[in-house]
């Protein structure tokens, strides 16, 4: 007999389980603490009986849990079991929740930190990337329903902004995160591979440098440099180790070996992510000895005015050479580029000059090549040579 709402509310817990058909193997089971839920018995299509959940009552009324059972009885009717199909529908669902772009991005950002250094930018510049260009677009929606050209408007937008770089950097963050959830079988195809062709060309981007005649004139006007010692000592060091601005802005006295005339600039400072021995002239090595003494109780070369705990702020080089007269015809990455021509035009091996820039040499001779030239006849006589002549010529204005 089929069950009421009425047979239902009446029924008071027993001394153990209550079980009130509906018939077709839909019942009621009503547990000695009181709390109701509804069963449904059934056989599988390959013959073995089962018994599925269909929810609790009240929240799942009389009326409800009898759609249930039609709804099951017609998957059976087609030879689909109710339980596998409802476990499908549940790893699809989970999927979706991880099919994410923001989802799957965290997974790759996640996998990637590992593999970059704890103390590297790059994890906290990337993350930064995709939820400020990324995320509040594209970032709820999974992976797949996404077009190629949606993601081409998004890097399209940072174009028109002129944030070139930017561009190139969402594009192979987004890239790689596909390849990841392809890799994990989240995703089957990866739609910003194809993109470059619809994007327009980066512009490469030029420091201003002077010519190799202006050089004298220019360590002279750093010797002659009185508003800082520390900021005069910081680009003459420039001008003698090829560094970035960067790396030397945020050096530490201890990764200087200065009775061996080297600094270890470490790989999480690195732009190419390894660490990159730089060797010191005789020069270099007074100026550091001499700086020493002012600084080293801050542990950097180089502490804030402000705030010593902190390094030098990013614009003051610059500022420096402004003052002396070099305002948009000189910046301090710019002397890497003179550093270069100059040693290229004295003869010196091209990997060498690649090397103490700090450059990866390109195509099979860059993965194969690790050699570091640090003998003493090679990169070391090579920028002593260069302190020698760029103060000697100095010397003798």
């Amino acid at each position: 007999m089929p069950l009421t709402v009425r047979k239902i509310e009446t029924t008071k817990p027993g001394p153990k389980s209550i079980a009130l058909s509906d018939g077709m193997g839909l019942e009621l089971r009503i547990s000695p603490n009181g709390s109701r839920g509804w069963r449904l018995r059934y056989t599988r299509p390959n013959g073995k009986r089962n018994m599925m959940s269909l929810g609790s009552y009240p929240e799942v009324s009389l009326a409800d849990a009898r759609e249930k059972r039609t709804d099951a009885r017609r998957l059976l009717a087609k030879g689909i079991d109710p339980v596998e199909q409802r476990k499908g529908e549940k790893r699809e669902r989970q999927l979706a929740d991880t099919n994410t772009v923001q989802a799957m991005a965290r997974e790759w950002h996640d996998t990637m930190r590992h593999r970059w250094k704890a103390t590297s930018k790059r994890a906290a510049n990337s993350w930064g990337a995709l939820e400020l260009h990324v995320f509040p677009y594209v970032g709820s929606r999974s992976l797949e329903d996404i077009k190629p050209l949606e993601w081409l408007e998004i890097l399209q937008r940072l174009e028109t902004e002129g944030k070139f770089e930017q561009r190139r950097r969402v594009h192979a963050f987004c890239r790689d995160i596909y390849r990841f959830a392809i890799i994990t079988g989240r995703a089957t195809y990866n739609p910003l591979s194809d993109l470059g062709a619809a994007l327009l060309p980066q512009k490469k981007e030029h420091y201003p440098f002077l010519p190799q005649e202006e050089f004298p004139a220019l360590i002279a006007a750093i010797e002659g440099y009185t508003s800082s010692p520390i900021v005069r000592t910081g680009l003459k060091l420039l001008t003698m180790t090829a560094v970035r601005p960067g790396e030397l802005r945020q050096a530490r006295w201890d990764e200087f070996d200065l009775q061996a005339g080297v600094w270890v600039i470490p790989a999480e400072r690195m732009k190419m992510a390894r660490a990159h021995k730089v060797p010191l002239p005789s020069q270099a090595i007074d100026e550091l000895r001499e700086l020493h003494r002012l600084t080293h109780r801050f542990g950097w070369l180089f502490p804030g005015r402000n705030n010593p705990r902190k390094p030098l702020s990013n614009g003051t080089f610059n500022m420096a050479l402004k003052r002396m007269g070099y305002e948009n015809r000189l910046v301090p990455h710019g002397l890497r580029h003179m550093i270069a021509t100059g040693l290229k035009e004295f003869g010196y091996p091209r990997e060498w000059i690649e090397l103490q820039l700090s450059h990866k040499l390109p195509g099979i001779e860059g993965i194969y090549t690790h050699a570091e030239h640090m003998a003493p006849d090679q990169r070391p006589a090579m920028m002593q040579f260069w302190a020698d002549r760029l103060y000697s010529q100095a010397d003798s204005r």
